[in-house]
């Protein structure tokens, strides 16, 4: 089969098969990546992404990594159109060319890669710091945790009056779970308003830092010495950096079980880079104790309904078969956490 031109590889990925007429490269070859589509030039490989979301958090994004970028935290570098903007539009999509990183995806199940990835969001934290972020409508979240619990509680409770009603087996899954998971969701907001959320989050942010909001294992580049690069800002947000760090031993936790030392790993490697806030603790307990996988379950099947019976009926169940041990976990999280942030060592 004859080699596709690089308009064709563009079509092929619903990109607009013109858009790289707009940058001054000389295009050898291209092939889609994941979500972009990579390609070469006689001075070395980029890859262009199309932004799905507004031009303003596109704007946030790139602003973000530009920021970390000048503070020495590798991410790509972004290249400009021939007219010198930072992205281009085409048919109401927006794009943009950025340098290819030469690493690894990262792999969480290897605990080398487990402590680089840890430490390297510290690094990332710090590097985050005295950002000055563009007008972008919800990009600035210090603050709102607690709001959007309650937000969220009252979600749940809606759907569960749509479940007990309903006849599928999805409601029925929903509905015997549904009072277990308000009840986790008003024990996160217990332990932020018993928490220092207020003091830390004022804190944090006048150090000016933001999230990267999607530290998921492909984000995060292994490179060849030993360091990280990091990719995909495009949920970049202003945020207490507690909502990374627990992001991050949640993605673990359902690999592993809920195993606690994995966790504490995690915890240690990361204050190896950072010093931590008195108390940081219980917000990593408050954000990982709300029941996010049930709550997104019950988003996709009652409000966006754009997602597969059979994966959303999967989700459920294994949150239920991981109901047990979670809750061992995170009954004895705090403890285990601050012994770690106390002597550096795991118990």
């Amino acid at each position: 089969m004859d080699e596709l031109t690089t308009s064709q590889v563009l079509d092929l990925c619903g990109f607009a098969p013109d858009v790289l007429d707009l940058y001054d490269l000389e295009v050898i070859e291209a092939a889609p990546v994941r979500k972009v589509v990579r390609f070469s030039t006689p001075y070395g490989r980029y890859a262009l992404k199309k932004f799905n979301l507004t031009p303003a958090e596109l704007h946030f994004s790139l602003a973000a990594m530009e920021h970390v970028k000048a503070n020495g935290f590798a991410v790509p570098g972004v290249v400009k159109t021939r007219q010198g903007d930072l992205y281009a539009e085409r048919n109401g999509a927006c794009y943009f060319v950025m340098e290819w990183l030469n690493g690894r995806e990262s792999k969480y199940d290897h605990v080398l890669d487990l402590a680089l990835a840890a430490r390297g969001l510290a690094r990332f934290h710090l590097a985050a710091q005295g950002f000055e972020p563009p007008d972008c409508a919800g990009k600035e979240q210090w603050g709102t945790w607690t709001g959007h619990f309650l937000e969220r509680i009252g979600e749940l409770r809606d759907w569960t009056v749509l479940a007990e009603q309903g006849g599928s087996v999805f409601d029925r899954m929903f509905a015997e779970q549904a009072a277990y998971c308000i009840q986790e969701a008003s024990r996160s907001v217990e332990l932020l308003l018993s928490s220092r959320y207020e003091e830390i989050t004022k804190l944090e942010r006048g150090l000016k830092g933001f999230c990267h909001h999607d530290y998921a294992h492909h984000n995060v580049l292994i490179t060849g010495d030993k360091n990280i690069s990091l990719i995909d800002f495009d949920y970049a947000l202003c945020d207490i950096r507690a909502h990374d760090l627990a992001s991050l031993i949640l993605r673990n936790m359902k690999s592993v079980k809920w195993d606690s030392r994995t966790a504490y790993f995690i915890v240690k490697s990361y204050f190896e880079e950072a010093k931590p806030h008195e108390g940081e603790e219980r917000l990593l307990h408050a954000m990982m104790r709300f029941p996010q996988d049930f709550y997104e379950a019950g988003y996709f099947h009652y409000v966006t309904k754009n997602r597969p019976q059979e994966h959303l009926e999967s989700k459920l169940r294994k949150w239920t078969e991981q109901k047990e041990r979670r809750e061992r976990f995170l009954g004895e999280f705090e403890a285990g956490a601050r012994y770690v942030l106390k002597y550096g060592k795991i118990r």
